[in-house]
This record gives structure tokens, C-alpha cells and sequence, in this order.
């Protein structure tokens, strides 16, 4: 065998060996996790099943969910994809309200302890006017994480843009070397390859994320949500772009 051979077969066993400790999560001890929610419900959307997952080998999970979600009927009424009814017929405040509510039962029903469930309250929409606030408010948080779930950078949704900057700014300022980030894509397309991709199995859990999306039912009145929660509880398996934060800057998601 020539040494390009081995070499091609040594990158190759590599690669698939990460992988495989990447999807049982070999460790020794419990690890921090902290998935950053733009919104209630991406939290399920973006790693509900790997939630489940990391829950069930016992680490110590935290979702800080960002905005309140109050500006999800406007958005959808001016796309035309709004069911008009009683129930969507409420004031901004009250739909707030509404989707926090949700967003902590949905937590609940997961598994995620009380005290491991932030709510920042951000008016939805507007995250970018507060990244250095928000950056301040966690920072107790996640100092000690070993893993952000994160949305993409390069987003073409705001508030998933703005929560990108959070988490890699505060990572910054903690100086978390060490922190292993997840980026799951809901608005744009992942691109990651090779060892900076992984494909976490789960199964039947996708079952109980499809009953945990499904307590966020003020969202069902929105004409995709139908199909896009189908189409969530036959996915059996999470896609995340893996980096760590020397890795910022060099790659589309990250």
C-alpha cells in the first residue's frame, strides 16, 4: 500500500471513529448542555430528539429560550398563513404569554428541570437591539457548559442570527475554548462536512418531540405548521455542524 493509501485510510478510520464517540457521547462524567431557543418550539425543531437523548444519560441540560414569541401571528397573518379564528384574534402580549406557557410545559413534558429553563423574554423580532444584554444575563449560565446547541450562523432569520452572535460572544468572553458547538440549521441550509458533521440517531424518541411540539398549540393555527411537525416526527435522525470556537469564521454555518 503507497502512502497516499494509508493515508486516505488513516483520514477515513478517523473520521468514522469521532463519529461514532460523537454519537454515543463517550465520557466518563456528566456534561453541561445549553441549547439556546430563538423562539418556543425551536428548541424541539432544532434538537428535540438529542434533547430527550442527553437527558436520558443524565447530563445536566439547560434551555434558555430568548424571545416571548409574540410576533408569530403578525408574521404569519402578512404571509397569508394565519387560520383567523377566536383564538388568533389576541394582543401581542397575549400570545406572549401564551407561547412562554407552552414553551415551559413543552420543557416540562421533555424533561428539563424547573430551574434548568431560562426565559430572557426578548420581544420576538428584536433580539439584535439586546445581544450584549443578553450576553450579560447568562454568562452564569453557561460559564461552566461543555456543549452550546446553537442555531447557524449566516441565518436568515433574525432572532436565529442574533442568538448565533450571543452564544459565540459570550463563549468569547468566557474564553470557552473547550465548548463543543451543536448548530442545527431551521432557516438555512448545513453545510458542514466530514468531521465537522454528525448525524445523532433517535429513533422512536421523535414520537415524544412530536408530543412535546404539539403543546405549543397556539402555533397550530399557522398553516405549515401541520406538515412541518409531520415531517419532524418521521425524522430519524439530528444533522449538527460540530466546531469548537477556533473554528469561527472559517466555515458557512459557523
Amino acid at each position: 500500500m503507497n502512502l497516499y493509501l494509508l493515508y486516505i485510510s488513516f483520514k477515513s478510520f478517523k473520521h468514522f471513529f469521532t463519529n461514532i464517540l460523537q454519537i454515543f457521547d463517550f465520557r466518563w462524567d456528566n456534561i453541561k448542555i445549553i441549547v439556546f431557543a430563538p423562539h418556543p418550539d425551536d428548541e424541539c425543531y432544532g434538537a428535540g430528539g438529542s434533547i430527550l437523548k442527553w437527558l436520558d444519560e443524565g447530563h445536566d441540560l439547560h434551555i434558555i429560550f430568548f424571545t416571548d414569541g409574540r410576533a408569530g401571528y403578525r408574521v404569519a397573518r402578512e404571509r397569508g398563513d394565519l387560520e383567523d379564528c377566536e383564538e388568533t384574534r389576541i394582543t401581542e402580549d397575549e400570545l406572549a404569554k401564551r407561547r412562554l406557557e407552552e414553551a415551559n410545559a413543552a420543557a416540562k413534558f421533555l424533561g428539563v428541570k424547573k430551574e434548568n429553563r431560562h426565559f430572557l423574554k426578548y420581544y420576538d423580532q428584536e433580539l439584535k437591539n439586546h445581544i450584549d444584554d443578553a450576553v450579560k444575563k447568562i454568562m452564569n449560565i453557561v460559564k461552566d457548559a461543555d456543549i452550546f446547541v446553537i442555531p447557524s450562523n449566516n441565518n436568515n432569520h433574525p432572532d436565529h442570527q442574533a442568538t448565533h452572535d450571543i452564544a459565540i460572544k459570550v463563549a468569547q468572553k468566557l474564553n470557552l475554548k473547550n465548548v463543543k458547538f451543536y448548530v442545527f440549521a431551521l432557516y438555512n441550509p448545513l453545510k458542514a462536512e466530514g468531521e465537522h458533521v454528525i448525524k445523532l440517531r433517535i429513533g422512536d424518541l421523535r414520537f415524544k418531540v412530536y408530543e412535546a411540539l404539539k403543546l405549543h398549540k397556539s402555533e397550530f393555527y399557522t398553516k405549515d405548521m401541520g406538515w412541518q411537525s409531520l415531517a419532524m416526527r418521521d425524522r430519524r435522525r439530528e444533522r449538527f455542524g460540530i466546531y469548537y470556537l477556533k473554528d469561527k469564521g472559517n466555515f458557512y454555518n459557523f
